[in-house]
């Protein structure tokens, strides 16, 4: 099972799907934090600018080492430890997406569940 847990993690962080929307989110990341500058408090804008720097460190290690899994992995955890990115980031790539929500089941998603079976 661990195996298979592990094969879906590294399709899902793999360079064909993550590496362009990431790209993406690094070239919008510096206009957003100069234009919100003033906006955000001293925490916030140091949360940002180091998730920023970890974006562009994940967008290398696609670029030069995509089958590094491991350093993919770590990259993830610590940008996952900054937050989600500015919401204002993700409506100009996917208009439409709530990232609050996200996580969140509604009883008719549960009960849509209940019938659900893997084998």
């Amino acid at each position: 099972m661990e195996s298979i847990v592990e094969t879906m993690m590294q399709q899902l962080l793999s360079k064909e799907i993550l590496h362009e929307p990431m790209k993406e989110i690094g070239e919008r990341y510096p206009i957003w934090l100069e234009e919100n500058k003033t906006k955000l408090t001293n925490e916030e804008y140091a949360r940002y600018s180091h998730q920023y720097e970890l974006i562009k460190d994940l967008n290398q290690a696609y670029e030069t080492e995509p089958d590094n899994f491991n350093k993919i992995v770590e990259l993830m955890q610590k940008m996952q430890e900054c937050g989600q990115p500015p919401n204002d980031i993700v409506q100009e790539l996917a208009p439409g997406f709530d990232l609050s929500t996200l996580g969140q089941l509604s009883p008719e998603m549960l009960e849509s569940q209940q019938n659900c079976c893997i084998m």
